[in-house]
């Protein structure tokens, strides 16, 4: 859930924060004191996501090559 490298919007009381799940975007008002704690909490999961990602490429990759050495 990256913010798009926005910073986030302060409406009135709160900060705006946007970000990005399962193709769709979407905002939540985030208190001045929760701020840090949920630009941490988005960065990790983009970490994470990135991670999994990489985890299923390498794996269809080895699978591949499990079958290839199968058929020679």
């Amino acid at each position: 859930m990256p913010m798009q490298g926005t910073p986030p919007e302060k409406h009135g009381p709160y900060y705006q924060v946007s970000f990005t799940r399962k193709g769709k975007s979407s905002s939540k008002f985030v208190r001045k004191e929760d701020l840090n704690t949920v630009r941490r909490e988005l960065k990790n999961y983009e970490v994470m996501k990135t991670l999994v990602d990489r985890w299923i490429e390498m794996a269809t990759e080895l699978s591949n090559l499990r079958m290839a050495n199968k058929h020679t």
